[in-house]
């Protein structure tokens, strides 16, 4: 794994591809609270870690790889912890 962790850009794009996916009617998988926005609800669904969504990061030879999201996340706790 090149870079062990979400960059802000693959945070952004997520929660982002998430909220426009529940604004046209996709079931969401935490149940919604009263008032809250799509966008609010994908930021709440990435946070609790339900999103089953896999990372293609691409590098400039042209190959790829592919990470589950929840991968990622435990990589980012193993890093908080050890700091």
């Amino acid at each position: 794994m090149e870079y062990p962790g979400l960059t802000k850009y693959e945070i952004t794009r997520i929660i982002g591809g998430r909220a426009l996916q529940l604004a046209l009617g996709a079931f969401p998988l935490l149940p919604p609270r009263p008032n809250e926005s799509p966008y609010e609800l994908a930021e709440r669904e990435f946070r609790a870690g339900v999103l089953p969504i896999i990372i293609r990061r691409r590098f400039p030879d042209g190959t790829y790889e592919d990470i589950s999201l929840q991968k990622l996340r435990e990589v980012e706790v193993l890093k908080a912890s050890t700091a």
